[in-house]
């Protein structure tokens, strides 16, 4: 019947699961099995619920199987584009099923797609069709006029209909809504041409199918609707609807005629605690649309979220939302989950009786216990989840000991304040500026954008232009935009920005390029000596400037302490371009790793060793022999060395010109060459000049408009392939007095010697990559960077070899074993050739270092804006890569979703940025722990369960704080074999105590965690966030408790006050982990 395997992909994803996570799935699948449909997944935040939703659909594969049906539906609802490109691969049992643009998650595109992949052999032969949805674009349409994409989809069925063809041009018009260019260009005649391909695919039964439903008499009141308004746009005549709404009835039109073809087996809805209104009982268009969604044939249900329900309200909270709390949307949410009265009825008075008593309990005894079990047990028929607390206590894997230390300020933070104050005073906006304004942010002027008080300060300036010069005086509240065109350090007028730049360039990280590899495979040198345990921050504050501004101070600050030292050692010297603000490509300092032509001849041969492969090079170290050895890096240097000089000998005397006593440098880059041999090298030329097309157009990196494309690039190869054609003719001088070191720092820092040794083994990805690294060396800072840690090369043409020592001492290997290790993990688990393709895909995108920019307000624009005498292009731009801003932009836009997830995957690589902040919107569904163990809040959230989630984005599996005490407790003592990383954590979990889950060692590490979690919580003296900070804490550790109780806060008051120690009510913790349940279900 198929080609699916079931057996074989089951075995293959139930292995890839931890035992917690298998025993998840299996209670799934027993639930639904045994007509409980709807089942609530609720694991802590981090604890790979994704994985579990993969479990599931595997399961469920296998009941359709039985059933003899053709196809596995399984729609995956997750709140945005970028939670639905995170998570799709690891969903994407098959490899078949690929999110294309934002418009595939419209549910009133879905029947397109529903028919294309019924004719596509691909996916038949898959079994699972995976189709992704949005809900707030796929349900919610109040937005009215929808996507371009969405449009034109709507136009090229509607105009294949009879009553429409006499006001297709009107149509036209009224669907390009516009979006005139988009619309022209390519979407109109992209979704014509799918629509029609999908017709001779079909052999017409689409879009007949579809246009026989508009045709019905269900939509007939839609149809008139839309046809009298295009009459009346036609007449010009009043409309009676807007072009919004009747918009709005066609979108969902075309999502319910998608619904009623779509009748999927099972629905994953991911983080649904974003789009509750799904399971709402409303009667309206989206009521509708949702139950006809959910009542399909025997649709099983999915709901994962580790807070399905506001697992918390203070009171007040409570208050602001007139009364709505944790109990109605508790109750709301099980409903959902028993969808059916009878059941929901018999679990609602188990609860009521339990919480009853809960309210009056003065002793843990056993009949509070056995009312608690049968809560439990009642919960538990509909509801999984799994916490970290089950294995360990929350203290044993945070560091808050920060707070024991108050911010210090200093004399320009008051004075900003007062500054501030007496600008809004001027300005006729108030007496005094917002306290938590100054406090949060430095150079407010410059930051606050959109804020209604600045608009208000505006708006007066523009009426008092005359007053407008004696606000220069105000000079703490913008930058200065001299100042940093000179690399002048800033004034300092923020405690807290303060303590995040001691804690961001630490040991002076901001000469780190990358952050230093957990496993080192032998002592760090350089830059790189001290940086043990460093870590990127993740900063979550409550105001939208903040994000902007940490991007801009310290990103600025890193480019001061690098490229303005730099600038400030050549002072005297006659170079141009040295300011901030240069412009063009010959800013300070330019590039140095170019492949250069100059009068015909190439001038950077030399770099072949950053991006050149070489395999015997790459043999002449092994990361494994050298650490079961105990190897120093005196001793592994020492034995690359004895393994050259016999080899060079060879080399010596077959290509040696002994009457030729000139040192001769090209010996640096033929050595590798010439090692490898004629075939292995022609093998690389041809597999990357097939390639050039993709990579190389762009690979000559001089920015020379002389020496455009890849043109420098080409003439390098073409010299390497006529020593290739002609070895006999190779005549070298003198060998360099450093070759042999420059020889052993290429088999141990060479980008491509290194990444071509790891484990992916594959020459061309090692090129690729290297090109990407090489790209990366020649940025300012980066250039900066070697300069300051090695001096200045005798020529710009030698700036390679401290290239190669740079990457040498910041043991460049083990730092992408690492990142290969962690990329690896997170692409599911396609064969070994997809994976590293996977693999290789991501690292090209993350690595990638884009340096963005951010429009900042001085006083000078300031001015200019109020007197209308400012210009495009005159803007203050600040260039942001140490640190980025996570920002709150709307919408679902192809341009919003790259540039989140591209800050995400950088995020996530060993590379820079090494400081995201963000507001509110990192706190859910996205991950950032591959690199990241340190998280500040810069503002305390009211809630305690905001600290949860936000630290939930760091505290995940295998996150950086795990994998720095796996490295630190069993790196020396481990004897390795294959795979270090693997093996490393397989020692760790010999350790495991009996009867602990797999949450040790992969998310917790026991009692004795060394390196943590560190929290930062920047406290200013005498301040209140010192006793909320207190009152925090104390909740988090009990407001389990709560779950599902009426008015939490009073409830966790009263038992404070009656149980002095606390630790008892711990045993009335609902307990929903199939794991820890004594009853294991077969498999």
């Amino acid at each position: 019947m198929t080609k699916f395997d079931i057996n074989e992909i089951e075995k293959r994803t139930m292995n890839m699961l931890k035992d917690f996570q298998a025993e998840t799935v299996k209670r799934v699948d027993y639930l639904f099995r045994n007509m409980q449909n709807h089942v609530l997944v609720a694991d802590e935040v981090g604890m790979g619920k994704t994985l579990i939703g993969r479990g599931v659909i595997v399961k469920t594969a296998r009941q359709k199987i039985e059933e003899k049906c053709d196809l596995c539906k399984v729609v995956y609802i997750c709140s945005n584009q970028n939670i639905a490109n995170q998570n799709i691969r690891k969903l994407d049992i098959t490899g078949r099923n690929i999110v294309e643009s934002v418009s595939d998650t419209r549910l009133s595109m879905q029947h397109l797609k529903i028919m294309e992949q019924a004719s596509d052999e691909a996916i038949k032969d898959g079994f699972i069709q995976l189709i992704p949805l949005t809900p707030e674009t796929s349900f919610r349409m109040t937005s009215g006029g929808g996507s371009v994409q969405e449009r034109a989809l709507i136009f090229a069925i509607l105009k294949r209909i009879p009553d429409f063809k006499a006001y297709v041009e009107y149509l036209e018009d009224f669907m390009i809504h516009g979006a005139i260019k988009s619309w022209d260009r390519s979407e109109k005649y992209n979704y014509e041409s799918r629509v029609a391909q999908c017709e001779e695919a079909t052999g017409g039964i689409y879009p007949k199918n579809i246009i026989d439903k508009i045709c019905s008499e269900e939509f007939e009141e839609i149809r008139e609707i839309v046809l009298e308004h295009l009459k009346e746009i036609r007449y010009k005549r009043e409309l009676s609807y807007s072009d919004y709404a009747v918009m709005n009835k066609l979108r969902v039109m075309f999502a319910k005629i998608s619904v009623s073809m779509l009748e999927p087996d099972l629905v994953i809805m991911d983080e649904f605690q974003r789009f509750k209104f799904l399971i709402s009982d409303e009667e309206s268009d989206i009521g509708i649309l949702v139950k006809r969604f959910f009542s399909g044939r025997n649709t099983k249900v999915l709901l994962m979220s580790a807070t399905p329900y506001k697992l918390y309200y203070t009171s007040e909270e409570i208050d602001e939302s007139q009364g709505y709390e944790h109990l109605e949307e508790f109750l709301q949410v099980m409903k959902f989950i028993f969808n059916d009265e009878a059941k929901y009825g018999e679990f609602k008075k188990i609860w009521d009786n339990y919480y009853v008593v809960l309210r009056e309990t003065k002793l843990v005894d056993t009949t509070v216990i056995e009312l608690k079990n049968l809560a439990e047990d009642a919960m538990y028929q509909g509801v999984s989840r799994t916490e970290r607390i089950s294995v360990m206590d929350t203290g044993d894997f945070i560091d808050d000991g920060s707070i024991k230390y108050h911010l210090q300020v200093n004399e320009n933070d008051i004075i900003s304040y007062i500054q501030m104050s007496a600008l809004l005073s001027n300005a006729k906006v108030g007496d005094t500026c917002p306290i938590d304004y100054v406090k949060s942010c430095p150079y407010l002027m410059s930051f606050m954008r959109k804020y209604k008080i600045k608009e208000q300060i505006e708006r007066y300036y523009r009426k008092n232009k005359y007053e407008l010069e004696n606000e220069r005086a105000q000079n703490l509240l913008w930058l200065s935009r001299s100042k940093i065109s000179k690399y002048e350090e800033l004034p300092k007028t923020n405690a807290r920005l303060e303590a995040l730049k001691e804690k961001a360039f630490i040991n002076g990280a901001e000469k780190y390029l990358w952050i230093p590899p957990s496993m080192p495979y032998y002592e760090l040198q350089g830059v790189y000596k001290n940086c043990k345990g460093f870590s990127k921050i993740l900063v979550f504050s409550a105001w939208e400037m903040v994000p902007r501004m940490i991007g801009v101070m310290l990103s600025y600050e890193a480019e001061r302490l690098t490229v303005g030292k730099l600038v400030n050692q050549i002072k005297n010297k006659d170079i141009k371009n040295t300011g901030y603000f240069a412009k063009g490509k010959g800013k300070y300092p330019s590039p140095r790793l170019r492949f250069n032509t100059s009068n015909g001849e190439v001038r950077g041969m030399n770099l072949l060793t950053l991006i050149y492969p070489s395999k015997v090079l790459a043999d002449m170290y092994s990361p494994i022999e050298s650490l079961n050895k105990h190897e120093s890096l005196k001793d592994i240097e020492k034995s690359i060395r004895r393994r050259l000089t016999g080899k060079l000998r060879v080399l010596e005397e077959k290509y040696g010109d002994l009457s030729n006593k000139k040192e001769d440098t090209r010996w640096y880059y033929l050595v590798p060459i010439l090692m490898d041999g004629v075939d292995y090298v022609k093998d690389w030329i041809e597999s990357i000049l097939a390639d050039q097309d993709k990579e190389y157009e762009t690979f000559d990196i001089t920015n020379n408009p002389k020496d455009k494309g890849n043109k420098g690039f080409k003439a390098h190869i073409e010299k390497l392939q006529n020593y290739l054609e002609y070895p006999k003719e190779i005549h070298l001088g003198r060998m360099p007095d450093d070759l042999v070191e420059t020889l052993i720092n290429i088999v141990l820092g060479s980008p491509a010697v290194c990444i071509y040794r790891s484990n992916l083994g594959n020459r061309e990805m090692a090129t690729s990559l290297a090109k990407i690294f090489l790209n990366n060396f020649n940025l300012p800072e980066s250039t900066a960077i070697i300069d300051l840690a090695y001096g200045r090369c005798r020529d710009d043409n030698s700036h390679w070899q401290n290239v190669l020592k740079y990457c040498k001492d910041g043991c460049f290997q083990a730092m992408i074993d690492e990142y290969i290790h962690m990329l690896r993990e997170s692409v599911g688990s396609q064969d070994d050739f997809d994976r590293n393709s996977l693999v290789h895909n991501i690292m090209v995108e993350s690595l990638n270092i884009r340096t963005a920019t951010y429009v900042i307000d001085t006083y000078a624009d300031f001015k200019k804006r109020i007197t209308g005498t400012n210009k495009i292009g005159d803007e203050c731009r600040i260039r942001s890569s140490y640190a980025v801003g996570f920002s709150n932009e709307q919408g679902d836009n192809s341009k919003t979703v790259i540039r989140k997830e591209n800050i995400r995957n950088a995020f996530n690589s060993p590379m820079r940025p090494f400081v995201l902040a963000t507001t509110s919107i990192g706190q859910e569904g996205l991950d950032f722990h591959n690199y990241c163990r340190v998280i500040m809040h810069w503002n305390l959230p009211s809630n305690p369960i905001d600290i949860e989630q936000r630290e939930g984005r760091i505290n995940r599996f295998k996150c950086l704080a795990i994998r720095q005490n796996v490295a630190d407790k069993y790196g020396k003592n481990t004897l390795f074999s294959k795979d270090i990383w693997k093996e490393l954590f397989e020692a760790a979990v010999k350790e495991r105590q009996e009867g602990q889950s797999e949450l040790i060692p992969f998310w917790c590490f026991g009692k004795n965690q060394s390196i943590k979690i560190e929290r930062l919580v920047p406290m200013y003296p005498l301040s209140k966030d010192e006793l909320n900070y207190e009152r925090l804490i104390k909740i988090l550790s009990l407001y389990r408790l709560t779950l599902g109780q009426p008015r939490q806060e009073e409830l966790l008051e009263y038992l404070f006050k009656e149980f002095r120690d606390t630790s008892e009510l711990k045993k009335l913790f609902i307990d929903l982990s199939p794991f820890s349940k004594e009853e294991r279900l077969p498999d």
